[in-house]
């Protein structure tokens, strides 16, 4: 079936929990402390009005704290309905929550639903394809990224407008070398965290030398990610390595292809 991808500007719903949550969304309203890292040094990287989405999103819905661990009653924790949206962001939901979350998503008219998973108890295997067949039924296009930077161009149309729009997902450089060294970054994509910005200050006037993974690992850890330690048994390994494997692949892939 031939899906028609509208060109007007793409609406976002968040639903979250927690922190991780709190800091996509400060990476889409890009307001001026967003990130502090840099502390007294800061050069303002970030100081650019088209990292503002605000305009882009169209609610916010923040989950309640202390739920049940089973959830008889959804209705009494969720909205009556959505706003009109393109895309639907769940975050770190409660597994009764987020599965209710595709017929609402059908209503409002959604297209898209990302829900990336940065601890392996956010959303299990089966509870991520029970969410699967619901939207398939939807027509509605389901992505769960592991960790949230790891969701790249290429396997839907919706999803590249999604990261071309918001310029969020698999970090992209573009990368000027002189003298073998790195002299210049630009940010084409950053991970939802915004960890890219800060990585970029930390590798200017780097060597391309033996150091460079090195300079890049301990710029990821000092953001800090968020992502988990705890050992995923998908990845066999952690997804907060996965994620620094992401963000030296993609430094990489800018100086060397």
């Amino acid at each position: 079936m031939l899906r028609i991808i509208k060109k007007s500007i793409m609406r976002i719903y968040i639903a979250y929990s927690g922190k991780f949550g709190e800091r996509v969304i400060g990476n889409l309203l890009n307001y001026r402390n967003f990130c502090i890292s840099c502390d007294k040094l800061c050069i303002f990287c970030r100081d650019d009005r088209s990292l503002n989405f605000a305009d882009n999103i169209t609610g916010i819905y923040t989950q309640p704290p202390d739920l049940p661990v089973y959830i008889e009653d959804t209705e009494k924790y969720l909205p009556s309905s959505l706003p009109e949206n393109d895309v639907l962001l769940a975050i770190n939901l409660h597994p009764d929550i987020i599965a209710e979350f595709p017929a609402l998503a059908k209503k409002a008219g959604t297209r898209l639903i990302i829900a990336p998973i940065e601890e392996p108890n956010w959303l299990s295997a089966g509870l991520r394809n029970q969410i699967k067949e619901k939207c398939e039924k939807a027509a509605i296009v389901f992505a769960a990224p592991k960790p949230f930077c790891s969701l790249k161009k290429g396997e839907d149309p919706l999803i590249d407008r999604f990261i071309d729009t918001f310029k969020i997902g698999f970090p992209k450089f573009k990368i000027g070398i002189q003298n073998n060294n790195i002299v210049t970054l630009q940010i084409l994509t950053s991970q939802p965290c915004g960890c890219a910005y800060y990585v970029a200050q930390k590798l200017k006037n780097v060597s391309l030398d033996s150091r460079l993974d090195e300079v890049i690992s301990s710029a990821h850890h000092a953001y800090p990610c968020t992502a988990s330690m705890d050992r995923d048994t998908e990845l066999k390994d952690t997804i907060l390595h996965r994620a620094g494997y992401i963000i030296r692949e993609a430094v990489h892939e800018a100086i060397f292809t």
